[in-house]
Order: structure tokens, then sequence, then C-alpha cells
């Protein structure tokens, strides 16, 4: 016989099988050791980020419970404030105050509270005694001036046994004369306090909760003697933190401390996670093992069907890459491909619920949207109509005939009002901006008509404060701009804004120029000032909104968090950019580069229209007011009659129809929020029902362009924006007249 001939033949499926199990078997080994290293790193990860998890829902549990302390404090401290200080029964009047707070909301209130009045100890509730307090450990207290506003952690060793405590101090303000009467003291106790503890454990989902301060344990959910609690606290005592069965997490309380370090350490089993190790170590083997049995049983399957069945499922496998609907898999005598060949069909039918499933999603998201504008729509409501009342009685007083004191008061009533009003159109302009529902509108203005403006706001604002506001223009006066006016003022209002609050000596410098760059002409606009400034990493977060909320020391001038935030959305809409210098204490400087176009010369028509202004106002207009709001309704009159106008106010839309009905009017004014009917579906009525041409001026606090769009929709020919302003009121006079002539 031939060497040839002695040869062992193979088959197809025999060769097929032999090459597959090589490399199954080296593919299983590889992916089961990289499977484990990969898992064992998971569950590490795991770990980790489960005891940053606890951390974070610790301090987040205690932040929210100092936050709603701190809120109840500065609202009982602007109460006691309002009273009359001259109150022959203080102290009784104290004591309701503060029973009745307490017995309308008592997770609210502070473990014990006290009044300081000329660094003596005025009042107290009397709780401090239940913890071992005596008054000359509050007095103890207040000798130790802590700053205002600020949560400090101190223990008094005087107290039996010593108590450990979180306090703050707050002023008592007289509201109408600005003098600091006293300060209010809240605390909270940390030792003894099982109710705080229990909460701890809750929260974080822990076995057990210690509170520590220096090594000493002050609080704990473990019961004291034991030897679970003996075995704690050596751990602590040893500083690493280990214990055999125990993870123990740490975590910082962020207050100011006056004795030392203070942590919350909470409590977690290991026996989990060892087991999860040892199950899928064992799942691993088995897996190994089973997968090589799967492999060796493959052989015969190969031998008989597999040549024919792999061809039917690639064959359904093609079919499914055209995505037919209709492709249904026939089966196959392979179990493991029968398997495959329905999960294909699974799989497919899947994408086409997960399509559905998107277009659902999109569906959810856009109903979210929309109620989102519902909501601000809503609060800017209810926000503007209080407002309106606040500056239109203060413009109103502003021009009366009042003494220097009294023409104080009104401006600082109309500046807090004006500043309420910037903080919701930073918020309505933010949230317009996330939803690209913020357009852009440039036409030609004068620059130097905004300095005016800024020059007049600022200066004063400055004055006040003791500090110098510089302006350096070195633009040509009467060189006219192309640009968006309102949203360029905005920038330099928010930056401007920033610069005064947070600089308390020296100056506010505002530098303007423009610059050929690129062959495009670029107004470049520095604001410097001398004020705290900021480190690196509080340069590289100002730009996001609500950044205000991580710093104690912005957060003490107040804002919505926005400003900046908006400034650099709106220089992206301008196609614009800003930067930023500065350092810790030494001040900051915002540079802010705009694309712009500059017409040399002055348009004539545009400087005559405010000498012009009072000749298009009309006169004799008899008016329909509709308004539900008396304050409104009041305002709303007196800048109306001040203009020569005759109002006749109804109270509610079905009234302001049927008045309709009785007399003739020349002019509508007509608010949307009112019960039964609203001003919406009142001018529809009055343009489909009773076919009236009237004109009909929109006096609303809805100011998203879609309830304004659905205003105009209706049938309305104009909007005024609450809070109403007399400018407002003279540009819808002007905008009427010049549609009469039209």
């Amino acid at each position: 016989m031939s060497k040839g001939n002695v040869l062992k033949k193979a088959s197809l499926a025999d060769l097929i099988f032999r090459a597959i199990f090589v490399i199954f078997s080296i593919l299983t080994v590889g992916i089961t050791i990289h499977t484990y290293q990969l898992s064992i790193n998971t569950i590490n990860e795991e770990v980790k980020r489960n005891l940053q998890q606890t951390s974070s829902l610790v301090t987040n549990f205690l932040n929210h419970r100092l936050a709603i302390l701190q809120i109840r404090q500065d609202t009982d401290a602007g109460s006691l404030g309002l009273q009359d200080g001259e109150n022959t029964d203080r102290i009784r009047s104290l004591e309701h105050y503060f029973s009745d707070i307490e017995a309308r909301s008592p997770y609210n209130s502070p473990d014990f509270r006290f009044i300081e009045v000329d660094n003596t100890l005025y009042w107290n509730d009397g709780n401090n005694l239940f913890l071992g307090l005596g008054e000359q450990d509050l007095q103890g207290i207040l000798d130790k001036n802590i700053h205002i506003n600020t949560w400090y952690y101190m223990m008094i060793d005087k107290a039996l046994p010593n108590a450990h405590i979180l306090i703050r101090k707050t002023p008592i303000v007289v509201s109408s004369s600005g003098k600091v009467r006293g300060y209010l003291y809240n605390a909270a106790i940390l030792n003894n306090n099982i109710s705080f503890v229990h909460n701890l454990k809750t929260v974080s989902n822990s076995q057990e909760v210690l509170i520590v301060n220096n090594k000493n344990i002050i609080a704990s959910s473990i019961k004291k003697e034991t030897e679970e609690y003996n075995r704690i606290k050596k751990v602590i005592n040893e500083s690493d933190l280990l214990s055999p069965n125990k993870i123990i997490n740490a975590t910082d309380i962020d207050v100011k401390s006056l004795n030392g370090k203070l942590s919350i350490l909470t409590l977690k089993n290991k026996k989990n996670i060892e087991m999860l190790e040892q199950r899928f170590i064992y799942s691993v083997v088995l897996s190994f093992f089973v997968l090589i049995a799967i492999a060796v049983l493959i052989r015969g399957l190969f031998e008989h069907k597999i040549v024919l069945a792999l061809n039917s499922l690639l064959k359904y496998a093609d079919d499914v890459s055209k995505k037919n609907s209709d492709t249904q898999y026939q089966g196959s005598g392979i179990l493991e491909f029968d398997n495959i060949g329905h999960k294909l069909e699974e799989t497919f039918i899947e994408l086409i619920e997960a399509k559905e499933e998107s277009y659902k999603a999109q569906a959810a998201a856009e109903k979210s949207t929309q109620v989102k504008s519902d909501f601000l729509a809503r609060m800017s409501h209810e926000i503007r109509t209080p407002l309106n009342g606040i500056l239109g009685i203060s413009s109103l007083l502003k021009q009366s005939d009042l003494t220097v004191e009294q023409r104080k008061q009104i401006a600082i009533l109309h500046q807090g009002g004006e500043h309420l009003l910037a903080v919701l159109n930073d918020v309505l302009d933010f949230s317009q901006i996330e939803q690209d529902k913020l357009n852009i509108s440039c036409e030609p203005f004068k620059l130097s008509d905004v300095l005016e403006t800024i020059n007049a706001i600022y200066t004063p604002l400055c004055c006040e404060k003791g500090i110098d506001f510089i302006i350096h223009n070195k633009i040509d006066e009467n060189a006219l701009i192309n640009s968006d006016q309102v949203r360029l003022t905005q920038i330099l209002f928010n930056l401007l804004s920033n610069a005064v609050k947070f600089t308390e000596s020296g100056n506010v410098k505002l530098t303007l120029s423009l610059k050929t760059k690129n062959d495009q002409i670029i107004l470049y606009i520095d604001v410097a000032d001398t004020g705290i400034g900021m480190d690196q990493k509080e340069q590289a977060l100002i730009f996001e909104p609500f950044i205000q909320a991580e710093s104690t020391e912005i957060r003490r001038v107040g804002g919505s968090g926005l400003g900046l935030a908006i400034v650099k959305q709106l220089l992206n809409l301008l196609n614009g950019k800003i930067s930023v210098q500065s350092k810790s204490g030494g001040g900051s400087v915002f540079y802010v580069q705009v694309p712009v176009a500059v017409i040399e010369t002055v348009d004539t028509s545009i400087e005559g229209q405010s000498n012009t202004y009072e000749s298009l106002l009309p006169t004799g207009l008899n008016v329909l007011l509709i308004e539900d709001n008396k304050s409104n309704a009041y305002i709303a009159k007196a800048y109306c009659q001040k203009y020569g106008l005759s109002v006749d106010w109804q109270i509610s839309a079905q009234n302001g129809i049927n008045r309709l009905l009785e007399a003739s009017f020349d002019l509508i004014l007509m608010d949307n929020q009112m019960p039964e009917m609203s001003g919406i579906e009142a001018t529809k009525y009055i343009r489909r029902v009773l076919k009236s041409n009237i004109p009909i001026y929109a006096y609303t606090a809805d100011v998203l362009k879609e309830s304004n769009d659905e205003f105009l929709s209706a049938g309305a020919n104009y909007v005024i924006t609450k809070p109403i302003k007399e400018k407002s009121i003279l540009d819808a006079l002007v905008f009427y007249k010049l549609q009469c002539r039209n």
C-alpha cells in the first residue's frame, strides 16, 4: 500500500471542529482570566462607589437638615425684626411666637434656641435645660463671638454630660431702620440625639452609624459597652479604619469647628462582598467546564447537520439584514442554531419595538418641555403680579412730593423689586436659551446711550459702597453699533453687577474699544474689579449654571447663580467669547469679544425720536381695563389717567364683555390669568362672537413667547408685559397712535 493511501482522511465537520476547539479553548481561557480580573476590579469599584454614595447621602442629609434649620432661623429673625421693639411684654411675646412655631412645624425647629442682646443672654426657650446646659453655658457660647450665618461645631465640656452641638448665629434686624437689635442662636445637639443618628442610619442604608470627634465617639447607634462597640472604638483609636468584618466609611462634616475634626462613620457588612467574590469564582469555573462539554457535543452535530443548518441560519441573517419585517425564522434541527435564529428574530422585533419606544420617549420629552414651559409661565405670572404692584406703586410714589428719607425708602423698595425682577428674568432667559427659543435681533444703536444708562445706574451703587466706578470708552460717541442692543446691555449689566457685588474697596472699571481682527470688527469689553477674586478651580466653574450654590462667599451676596452662565450663552448666540483672569484676593478681569458692524454716522431720525415722543401720544381715549387684581388695576389706571385717558375698570372677563355691550371704547387692556374666563378666551369671544375690532392690548405677567403668541393668535393687537412700567404704557400708546395712522 502506498504512503498516500495510509493518510488518514478527515471530514470537513471534523476539521472545522478541531479548529474551532483550539480557538475556542484559547479564547475561553483568555476571556475567563480577563473576566475574572475585570470583575474583581468592578467589585472594588462598586465598593468605592457605594462608599462615595454613602458619603454623599450622609452629607446631603446633614446639609438638608441644616438648610431647613437655617431657613427657619432666618425666617424667625426676620419676623422678630418686624415686631415692635418697645413691646413691654417682650419675653412673653417671644414665648408665644416660638411655641406657636414649634407646634406647627416641630421638624423645622432646633433642639434649643436663645437670643443675645448687647453681648448678654436676653432670652432662651428653656430646652437647653433638658440637655444639661444652664444659662452660664449659654453665656459661654456668646463669649466665643462666632461669625454670623455660619454653622459651628463646638463642645461644651462644662455641661453634664459634655454637650456636642452644631450652632448658628443670625442677626435680628429692625426692618424700619436697619439696626441690629440682637442675635438669634439656633442649636442642634449631636450626642444623645437618637432620632438624628437613626435617620442617618436609614438614609445611608448602613448597619450602624457613629459620630466621632477627635477619635472620640460622641453618638452611636451601637449600644455602649457591647463587644461590637468596643471593637469599633479600638479601630477608631488605631486610625486605620480597618475592621475584619465591617466596611467603615468616614465622612467629614463640613462646618467650622471650635473643637477639632468632626466625622460621621457608617458601618456595612463585608459578608455580601465576600459571598459575591466566591460565587463569581464558582460560576467562572463551572462555566469553563460547561463550555468545554458543549464544544465536545458540537462535534457530532457538525458531522450531520451543521453545514445545512449553518446555511439556513446565514440565509435568515441575510434576510434580516435587509430589514424585511415579514421574514420569519423557520427553525433548525440543531437546538443551538435554532435558538440563535429565534434570538435573531426576537432581536429584530426588539429594534422595531425600540424604535417605537424612541418615538414614545421623544413624545414624553416634548411633553416634559411643555410642562416646564407651563410651569415657567405660571411662575412668571405669580411673581410678576405682586412685582407689578411693588414697582408700579414705588414708581408713582417717586414722582410725588416726598421727604428725603421717604425718597430713600422708596428707592430701596424699588431697587429690591428690580433685583427680584432681574433674578426672575435670568431664570426665564436661561430656560429659553436651553430650549433654543431665545432669538437675536440686531439693529443699529448708539453705544454711548447704553453707557449713559450704565453710568446712571452703577455710579450711585458704587458710591453707596465707597468704591469708584470708571468708564473708559475708546469708541466714537457718534458711531452706531449694529448688534442686539438688549442682549449686549444684558451682558454688561450682568458683568458689572457681579463686579460691584464682590468689590468692597477700590474700583470697578469698564473699558470699551473697537479693533479689526481677520477682516472683522470686534467690540472689546473689559470689566475689571478689585474684589475678592477667584482661584483656578472657581474660574473653571463660574460659567456653569447655579455655581453660586458651591461657594459660601459667593452665596453671601445673593443672586440666582445664572448671570455668568447667561452671559456665556448670549455671547455664543452673538458669536462672541469671554475669558477671565483672576486670583484669590486680587480682583478679577473679564474679557469679552463680540463681532459687530459699525456705522460711522448717526441717523438723525433715531436721535429725533425722543424729542417727538410726547407728540405721538393719543389723548382723550376711553379705555376698558379688564383686570382681577386690584393693585394692578390701580397702577394701570394711574398711568393711563396721567396721560389723559379715561379708564373704566371691570374685575372679570365676563363683566368686561357685558360692559362692552353697554358702551363704546377706544381701547381694551386685557389681563390673562383671571378666574372663570381667561384673557385669551375673552379675546377670542370679542373677536369671533361679538365681531368687534376694538384694539385689544394684552396686559399679562406671562412672558414666554408661546404665551404672547397665543394671545396674538386670539386677536390681541399688542402685548404689555408685567410688571408695568411707565415706559411700557407710553410705548403702547405710541403704538396705538401709529396703528391708527396706518
